[in-house]
């Protein structure tokens, strides 16, 4: 249910992006709003919307992705890494249970520009936590987790 909802979301996200695109052009050329579809061959309004439909069917798939952080120790030695980071990445934890951890955007245009997927959530488990969200915050956090950890934990390799 969630990649229909994050679907349908992208469907109208790009819906109003081409519209507000399409106006700017029709003011820029002096052609009335209101007759905008002449702007298109006869058939390509069609062609527009089963494009935009397939991109957002796509589009979740491709930009969220549920990957995993290998524990090099309990769980307990990353609770405080995983909110520290989160916090610096300006996230805040919404909940956490014995078994999730879920962090928020701070900043609302972020929030909005994301179209409120903006959710990190940590499942965590007994050798691996499974981190779940977007791909371009995912990556970034993975790496950090681990840098903040290596900080924190030296091992003497000499």
């Amino acid at each position: 249910m969630k990649y229909f909802i994050r679907a349908v979301k992208y469907l109208i996200y790009f819906a109003v992006l081409f519209l507000v695109i399409v106006a700017l052009i029709c003011i820029l050329l002096k052609h009335p709003i209101s007759s905008f579809t002449t702007l298109f061959k006869e058939g390509a309004m069609w062609q527009i919307a089963i494009l935009f439909a397939i991109i957002s069917a796509v589009y979740p798939a491709l930009g969220f992705r549920k990957n995993h952080i290998t524990l090099d120790g309990p769980f307990s030695d990353y609770h405080d890494i995983i909110k520290q980071t989160m916090e610096d990445a300006d996230f805040s934890l919404e909940s956490e249970d014995d078994e999730k951890m879920v962090f928020r955007q701070n900043k609302g245009y972020m929030r909005f520009s994301r179209m409120w997927e903006d959710a990190i959530t940590f499942y965590k488990g007994e050798e691996r936590v499974y981190v779940d969200g977007p791909i371009r915050d995912t990556t970034r956090i993975i790496s950090n987790v681990y840098y903040n950890y290596r900080q924190r934990n030296p091992k003497n390799e000499y």
